[in-house]
């Protein structure tokens, strides 16, 4: 089994979630893979940083892109297109060899050409998600829509993790609405996060909801 990290929005937490559950279940053979890169960042690095893990559980990029933008956008301004076969070629090529955890870039319906999107990225390779959110203001819209889409598309949803300072009501309200229940809740603005990654590890997923996936 594997599992896709999807995001309500660019910046909402996916990457430092992955790190997350990466360390949490460090024991298992899971690999991270982010497929699609855009812009100076480099995310297979920040959760290789932040877990300590050996380079063999972290898969390379497929595709990576100068401009900070959507793959669709990013790869244009190079004169070229995501080979959206060879993308699902590799990934299932990679889940062959473990279980995964796929990060996407940007939020659900980000292009992944002017024809394909993470929702036809997930559609295709039949990976159930947890869905990353920010904690503050806007985020019960962008959650539920979130939520609504991968439903209506019959997308198979684990749970909900929120980035940023914790919002009570945010939280369980997205949870109630949504009834799905909610895997972690972090700030990686805060000075010991990475403390957190060795100390805390055991909030997050508490009570296994991902175990078998991973």
């Amino acid at each position: 089994m594997s599992l896709f990290i999807c995001g309500t929005d660019t910046d909402a937490g996916k990457t430092m979630l992955c790190a997350l559950l990466m360390r949490r279940y460090r024991q298992r053979a899971m690999r991270y893979w982010k497929p699609i890169q855009t812009g100076d960042d480099d995310d297979c690095e920040t959760v290789r940083r932040l877990t300590e893990l050996p380079p063999n559980r972290f898969v390379p990029v497929l595709n990576r892109y100068a401009a900070p933008l959507s793959p669709h956008r990013a790869a244009e301004l190079e004169s070229t297109e995501v080979d959206t076969r060879r993308l699902i070629k590799r990934f299932n090529m990679e889940r062959e060899k473990s279980p995964l955890i796929v990060e996407g870039a940007g939020g659900l319906l980000v292009p992944i050409t002017r024809r394909y999107t993470w929702l036809d990225f997930l559609n295709e390779s039949g990976l159930p998600v947890v869905i990353a959110a920010r904690s503050g203001l806007g985020t019960i819209n962008h959650s539920l829509l979130t939520v609504r889409a991968l439903q209506s598309a019959q997308v198979p949803v684990l749970g909900l993790a929120f980035c940023g300072v914790y919002n009570e009501d945010n939280v369980h309200t997205i949870s109630d609405l949504s009834g799905l229940p909610v895997i972690a809740c972090f700030d990686p603005n805060e000075t010991d996060f990475k403390n957190r990654l060795r100390d805390d590890e055991h909030t997050i997923d508490a009570h296994n909801l991902l175990e078998s996936y991973l």
